[in-house]
């Protein structure tokens, strides 16, 4: 069970750049990825990561499956998801079972560690199957991840053939000036991280730049005024 976990994690490292990556609340900033999945959804995060929970989720399902339902916050830390099954309720014995996320948008049942499920980080959508008919055996699911507040279309952004992609995001009129993490991530696990600086209302990129032109100007002039000032000092 270790070995698949570790070998399914290494799913591989994408990378985004934001332009502009300073904007006012309320702004659009666009987002542009290379090294992700090749014609895969991907869902942008914005912001810290949050911890998650449901329970007594809807699902549909007979047979061996798939048993399948959905979270209410995605995109999904890819490793982060854990489906629980318990039937106590439902007349199916009581069995609980488990299904973990190992990093690349399958699960692993509890039972045996083979892989018996699957996990949308971009959706939030999860699916699992039985190895025995349980058509009528009611179960409560309930799920725990961590996540990001979503800034993508419920089915995500597809990617090209070759792994890439460009998407515009809008900022909320609400949040704080400060720093705030941008994160992508597609259904394979790949995941890369930019930061995006926002900032005052009314301070555009050229307003920005001006003012720190004239900083620098000021800057120089006081400093050029204390070395003559010094000077005459000492020559007196």
């Amino acid at each position: 069970m270790l070995s698949l976990a570790l070998a399914s994690t290494a799913a591989a490292v994408g990378a985004i750049t934001l332009n502009p990556t300073n904007q006012v609340p309320g702004g659009s900033v666009t987002v542009d990825g290379t090294g992700f999945g090749a014609s895969r959804a991907v869902g942008i995060g914005f912001g810290d990561e949050m911890s998650g929970s449901n329970t007594d989720m809807a699902y549909n399902g007979t047979g061996m499956g798939p048993y399948t339902g959905r979270v209410s916050n995605y995109p999904i830390t890819p490793g982060s998801f854990i489906l629980t099954s318990d039937t106590s309720s439902g007349g199916g014995g009581g069995i609980v079972s488990t299904y973990t996320d190992v990093g690349d948008g399958t699960t692993i049942w509890s039972y045996d560690g083979t892989v018996m499920g699957t996990i949308n980080y971009v959706t939030g959508e999860w699916s699992r199957t039985t190895t025995v008919d349980v058509t009528g055996i009611a179960a409560n699911y309930s799920a725990t991840y961590k996540y990001r507040m979503n800034f993508t279309p419920a089915a995500g952004i597809a990617t090209s053939p070759t792994g890439t992609f460009s998407a515009s995001i809008t900022l909320p009129d609400f949040i704080d000036n400060g720093n705030y993490t941008v994160t992508a991530i597609d259904t394979a696990g790949n995941k890369a991280t930019s930061t995006l600086n926002v900032v005052p209302e009314g301070l555009t990129i050229g307003v920005m730049v001006l003012l720190s032109a004239v900083a620098v100007v000021v800057g120089t002039r006081y400093f050029k005024k204390q070395k003559i000032k010094s000077s005459t000092q000492v020559n007196l």
